[in-house]
């Protein structure tokens, strides 16, 4: 039984289920209940004790600050009650807007301080599987797709058990500079720029670059890819507003444009990602000026495995190369023949580090 403020928001087929306000007690005494973790506060005013329910799962716990998670944690059983937290500590955490908060440990969430844990961590021979199960098995994006994000984040062990006919409807795009291999990463040495004393920054050469891809796709003549299954996302608001003012200008309006944190949960067929900052006389020891939002390894994480058939990275290579995220992906790209646009960085002739992906 779901528990639920907001009658509108709920779907017709679950209305008969859900409970609100006054009708509260009674759900409380169905054997399943649903709930927000801090709707799950109220349980406690209509007199429910430690121990009434025997489990709690917490799903997305990754993105719930800690005191959230014991809200609904609270309410098990203290002797032989079952705790389950999924989610991924990988991505992003919860939001928290006071810097004092963050600073103090508040933008961790519980899933992620016990991952830190000895009981929890990984060791050579993998997770204790009495306590952590790890999913590998991936059923959204194509191998070319993942391969990356994979070795990155989750010891490469991430197995692709997506539909054929989705991930690969594609790879045969007349862009791509390597067909079969869905990743395009087009370099674009482009001007960051601020509107009077407005704080966030967009780049008008990517906006106009990430429009014309978005033509390409939901505009061909054969075929053409539904506006609602592009997703763009874009680090700075003002990045956002741009592109949605220029796709309203081509009839594109249904294609949703926004930050990472809006897409973290969701999954579209082709995802293009507009890294907007292109200052290349800022020193490149100071990371976070020159790249902000863009140096976080979590941020990096949710948009490059947002998509299920099509990745398209605009961005300045010059700029990008500076941080190991945005580099492994510069690397991928380019030994696997699916860069274009600028001249990269010299040092992207290096030896190859991805080189197994090339037959993807």
């Amino acid at each position: 039984m779901t528990q639920c403020t907001i009658p509108q928001a709920i779907p017709d087929v679950l209305r008969i289920y859900s409970r609100a306000g006054e009708d509260l007690r009674h759900a409380s005494f169905r054997r399943i209940v649903v709930s927000t973790c801090s709707s799950a506060g109220m349980f406690h005013n209509v007199g429910l004790q430690v121990g009434h329910f025997t489990h709690i799962f917490l799903d997305e716990a990754g993105q719930a600050t800690e005191p959230e998670a014991l809200i609904p944690i609270s309410l098990v059983s203290e002797v032989d009650g079952q705790i389950v937290l999924a989610g991924d500590p990988r991505q992003l955490g919860p939001v928290v807007k006071s810097k004092m908060a963050s600073t103090f440990g508040l933008g961790v969430s519980l899933l992620e301080r016990l991952m830190a844990n000895p009981l929890y961590v990984r060791h050579d021979w993998g997770y204790n599987p009495r306590l952590v199960t790890k999913l590998v098995h991936n059923y959204r994006s194509h191998k070319a797709l993942l391969t990356l994000p994979s070795k990155l984040f989750y010891d490469g062990e991430l197995c692709v058990r997506a539909p054929p006919a989705v991930v690969q409807s594609l790879c045969q795009w007349k862009t791509l500079p390597k067909k079969g291999f869905p990743l395009l990463f087009h370099g674009v040495r482009g001007t960051e720029m601020r509107e009077g004393s407005n704080p966030s920054w967009f780049n008008p050469v990517e906006a106009v670059q990430v429009m014309l891809y978005c033509c390409q796709l939901a505009k061909k003549l054969y075929n053409p890819v539904n506006a609602l299954d592009i997703g763009i996302i874009a680090p700075y608001r003002k990045q956002s507003e741009k592109i949605r003012v220029l796709l309203s200008k081509v009839g594109l309006s249904d294609i949703k444009v926004g930050s990472v944190e809006e897409f973290q949960g969701q999954e579209y067929l082709v995802i293009i990602l507009s890294t907007v900052r292109s200052n290349e006389s800022v020193s490149a020891d100071d990371l976070q000026s020159s790249l902000g939002f863009l140096s976080n390894p979590k941020r990096f994480n949710v948009a490059i495995t947002r998509a299920k058939a099509l990745l398209i990275i605009v961005g300045n290579p010059h700029i990008l190369i500076q941080d190991p995220c945005f580099r492994s992906l510069l690397e991928y790209s380019f030994i696997n023949g699916a860069y274009l646009g600028c001249d990269p960085p010299s040092c992207l002739k290096e030896t190859p580090v991805f080189t197994e992906a090339a037959s993807s």
